[in-house]
C-alpha cells in the first residue's frame, strides 16, 4: 500500500471530514478524495460512510487504521534508527499525557529529553481520561504515554516512574479548620471537580467514599486549566495536583494536605511493540527518575 494515500486515510479518520483532512495534509481536496478512492479500490471495499456534513470508518477502515497507523510508525522508527546510526539524530515523538499531568511530569520530561535529544521533535497530545489514553496508544496516535499507574491492559506495558501528591486547595482567605484537613471537612465545603471517570475525580470520589461521605460539588468543569482559576476566584476548594497547587498559592489560594495524604502512582504506558530511538530514549529518561529532580 502506497504510505501517501494510508496517511491521507489517517487524517480522514483522525479529523471526521475530507475538507478538514485535506487541509491538514495540505492537499486539494479532490486530490485526497482521488488519494481514498484509489485506497479504496486496492482494498476491494469502501473505507468511509457519510453521517451528516463528516464521515466515519466503516467495519473495514476500522480494521485498516490500526494496522495503517503502525506502518507510518514503522517507517518514522526506520527513518529515526538510519538517523541515530549516522549521529544526526532526528525525527518525531508522538506522546500523550493526562491534562493534569501536563505541567507535572510530562513538561519536565520533555524538557529533560529536548535538552538530551534537540534534533527530535515532540508532538504532546492530551487524552479526555486514562481509558482514552490507552485507546490512543493501541490506535497509535501516541507511540507513548504518561498517565496513572495501573495493571497493564491488553496490548499495551505500563511501567511506574514515580508518584504525585495530591493536596485540597482552598479559596484566598478561607483557612482550614485543622491542618492536615480530614476528608469529611473538605467534603462539607463546595467543591470545584472534574467530570466523572476522569483520573483526579475517581480519587476524590473514592477517598470520600471510603470516609462515608459524599462530593458537595459546587462547579464542574471539563476545564482542566479552569480549576485553578475557579478556586482563587472563590467558586470553591478543589483536590489538585501539589505542582499546580504550588502556582494557586503563589495567587493567594490556601493549600493545605489532606488527612489521610493522597497521592497516585504515574506510570509511562507503551504499546507491545518495540519502539522508535525517540521513544525508546524518552523510556530511559522517564524511568531513569531524572525529572523527579
Amino acid at each position: 500500500m502506497d504510505l501517501r494515500r494510508l496517511s491521507m486515510f489517517l487524517a480522514v479518520v483522525d479529523h471526521g471530514s475530507f475538507t478538514r483532512a485535506a487541509a491538514a495534509c495540505y492537499v486539494s481536496q479532490p486530490g485526497l478524495s482521488q488519494a481514498i478512492r484509489e485506497l479504496e479500490a486496492e482494498v476491494g471495499t469502501p473505507l468511509f460512510d457519510r453521517v451528516g456534513r463528516g464521515v466515519r470508518p466503516t467495519a473495514a477502515g476500522e480494521a485498516l487504521e490500526a494496522h495503517a497507523r503502525q506502518a507510518l510508525a514503522d517507517v518514522e522508527a526506520g527513518r529515526a534508527a538510519v538517523a541515530a546510526v549516522m549521529g544526526t539524530e532526528s525525527g518525531r515523538l508522538a506522546l500523550a499525557c493526562l491534562p493534569t499531568l501536563a505541567s507535572d511530569p510530562a513538561a519536565t520530561l520533555v524538557g529533560e529529553f529536548r535538552r538530551a535529544h534537540p534534533g527530535v521533535r515532540v508532538d504532546l497530545a492530551a487524552a479526555d481520561d486514562p481509558e482514552d489514553l490507552l485507546s490512543m496508544v493501541r490506535r497509535g496516535t501516541a507511540e507513548i504515554a504518561v498517565t496513572e499507574h495501573r495493571a497493564g491492559g491488553r496490548g499495551v506495558l505500563s511501567t511506574r516512574i514515580g508518584a504525585q501528591d495530591l493536596v485540597a486547595v482552598l479559596p484566598p482567605g478561607d483557612e482550614p479548620p485543622a491542618s492536615p484537613l480530614p476528608l469529611r471537612a473538605l467534603a462539607r465545603r463546595p467543591l470545584v471537580v472534574t467530570p466523572p471517570g476522569t483520573s483526579s475525580r475517581r480519587i476524590l470520589d473514592d477517598a470520600l467514599a471510603r470516609a462515608g461521605v459524599d462530593v458537595e460539588v459546587a462547579v464542574q468543569t471539563e476545564l482542566r486549566d479552569a480549576l485553578l482559576s475557579l478556586v482563587v476566584a472563590g467558586a470553591g476548594a478543589a483536590l489538585l495536583p501539589a505542582p499546580v497547587a504550588q502556582r494557586a498559592a503563589a495567587l493567594g489560594a490556601v493549600v493545605v494536605p489532606t488527612r489521610p495524604h493522597l497521592t497516585r502512582a504515574l506510570a509511562l504506558v507503551r504499546r507491545r511493540a518495540p519502539l522508535s530511538p525517540a521513544a525508546t530514549a524518552f523510556e530511559a529518561i522517564a524511568t531513569a527518575g531524572l525529572w523527579a529532580r
